[in-house]
């Protein structure tokens, strides 16, 4: 599914969309209704919508692919750390 976009330049580019619930607290005992909306996979455009169409603006700042590793919580507790006598060996299975 695509879902037409207007650019800064007045261009209008097919991008890639996708269906989002549309939520409705207001009619609790009606089907789910959903919208088609552009995905924001881009790393050039943010896409926003304004009035009954989707536009482009450029994206500021940088996009991450991956978030940053975390330290393991549980390292910093003593009492959960593995003692030499309970590690696996080299050749050892930890089950």
């Amino acid at each position: 599914m695509s879902i037409a976009v207007q650019f800064p330049d007045g261009s209008v580019r097919d991008i890639p969309g996708q269906l989002r619930q549309i939520d409705d607290d207001s009619l609790p005992n009606h089907p789910l209704r959903f919208e088609q909306v552009p995905l924001n996979c881009d790393s050039r455009w943010l896409y926003y919508r304004s009035g009954k169409g989707w536009f482009a603006r450029p994206r500021h700042g940088h996009l991450a692919a991956f978030r940053p590793a975390v330290d393991e919580w549980w390292r910093s507790i003593d009492a959960m750390a593995d003692s030499e006598e309970t590690k696996p060996g080299r050749w050892e299975s930890a089950a």
